[in-house]
């Protein structure tokens, strides 16, 4: 598992703080003994003080897909073939141009 920490020298100490666990902070005076320190710190925090699940949560107000409701609506139109033509040759049309410059 890869963690980020934040690392920063202050009045000559390295304080080390767990991005996503606030709760885990070190502070040594060696930048090697802070890193070192914190590695040991996090695992103790993961694996002995909290533990890590994930929850569902169930949305009272789902999210729809407003294209849902539309889809399939030009299935039964004569003209839609037609449109799907004219925007094929449009875009055949465009690329060569873009293709001059």
């Amino acid at each position: 598992m890869i963690c980020d920490v934040i690392l920063r020298k202050k009045a000559g100490r390295y304080i080390a703080v767990a991005k996503d666990y606030p709760d885990v902070v070190v502070e040594e005076n060696s930048r090697e003994k802070a890193i070192d320190l914190i590695k040991v710190h996090l695992l103790d925090y993961l694996t002995k003080e909290i533990e890590l699940i994930q929850v569902e949560v169930p949305l009272h107000n789902s999210v729809v897909n407003p294209w849902i409701e539309k889809f399939g609506c030009f299935k039964d139109d004569l003209g839609f073939e037609d449109l799907q033509a004219e925007i094929e040759a449009y875009r055949k049309e465009v690329d060569k141009d873009e293709s001059l410059k």
